[in-house]
């Protein structure tokens, strides 16, 4: 279960400088094709933070394609993890937490955000057997089948809605839609994080979705994804995934389109499909992370939701590094 004190920082009394702290915003303008992600790592261990400030306003394999990109990678972390003013000009306040959130952010070429994020649930804790069927087993391996392995010693997600606007060179836009956020803690490694997806799909506020996959580098498309936790969001209510069957399929890196069937611990199915809307590689840590807001279609209905696939770089440089006279390899077999 997770509580107000989950926002201030979990660092053990034996931490190493691999411990850290994380949040992850992203602000979708479905409307507008347009996608804002605002992302924050600390290490309290070292006194130092991260801030990830994006915006994706087309469907693009490279980050030159960008609207715009601040990041900075060597920051003073925060007192309280609760309270963030950063100097890149980011600040983020837990306004009453865990479910509501104040985000601020001044930055150069006349590029803001100015949003409020009020969760529409309580948070979903991965390692909360009340929450999720897969949270199973000892400590360790439920850290282990994660999704992330030690990097979410705690993790959880929320749907919430966000209003306010943003603001990329001098172009304003405003923002009331949904999406999901996240906050872990725990030892993340850059060498050691595995490969994995985030995926997202929001109708209402009446029905969303959130799951977290583990993803084989190895295995053919349709098997190269299981499932480690996910919800539905339904008229107020949540209810644990227990089943997923899952396709992707990508050009190169990016998440072109996916097919899921997701099955609740009531035993309801729903078939869904999207489309890749706006997109783009995130290089964070040693991975790319493709971040896509995807189209989502359920039966009639139209939504929208952010999908973030990790793809570690040791992993693929191992199956797809070449020299100059080699042929080149697919990221996955699929």
């Amino acid at each position: 279960m997770i509580t107000a004190s989950d926002l201030e920082y979990h660092t053990p009394p034996n931490a190493n400088y691999k411990w850290a702290e994380t949040y992850i915003f992203p602000i979708a303008i479905p409307e507008e094709h347009l996608l804002v992600m605002v992302y924050v790592a600390a290490r309290p261990v070292l006194g130092v933070m991260l801030n990830e400030i994006y915006f994706i306003g087309s469907l693009t394999d490279n980050r030159a394609e960008l609207l715009y990109i601040d990041s900075q990678v060597h920051l003073p972390a925060p007192e309280r993890f609760s309270n963030i003013d950063s100097p890149s000009g980011l600040k983020i306040r837990s306004v009453k937490p865990p479910r509501e959130f104040r985000i601020d952010y001044e930055g150069y070429d006349n590029t803001e955000i100015h949003v409020d994020w009020n969760g529409i649930m309580n948070p979903f804790d991965i390692h909360d057997p009340a929450h999720t069927p897969h949270a199973v087993g000892t400590e360790e391996e439920k850290i282990a089948n994660s999704g992330c392995a030690k990097a979410w010693k705690g993790h959880f997600d929320m749907t919430g809605r966000v209003t306010g606007t943003v603001k990329v060179r001098g172009k304003e836009f405003n923002v009331n839609s949904l999406e999901r956020m996240d906050h872990s803690w725990g030892e993340r490694g850059e060498l050691e994080l595995p490969a994995m997806d985030s995926i997202s799909a929001q109708f209402d506020e009446n029905l969303a979705f959130h799951l977290i996959t583990h993803v084989d580098l190895d295995a053919p498309n349709g098997q190269d994804q299981k499932l480690a936790h996910g919800y539905v969001l339904e008229d107020g209510t949540q209810y644990g995934v227990m089943e997923l069957d899952i396709a992707s399929t990508r050009l190169g890196s990016t998440i072109t389109s996916m097919q899921l069937k997701v099955t609740d611990v009531r035993g309801k199915v729903y078939q869904l499909s999207a489309m890749a809307d706006v997109g783009a590689p995130w290089n964070i840590y040693a991975t790319t992370c493709y971040t896509a807001l995807m189209r989502w279609i359920l039966g009639d209905r139209v939504g929208y939701g952010v999908v973030m696939e990790v793809l570690p770089i040791p992993a693929t440089t191992q199956r797809r590094g070449r020299r100059w006279n080699d042929w080149p390899a697919s990221i996955t077999t699929g």
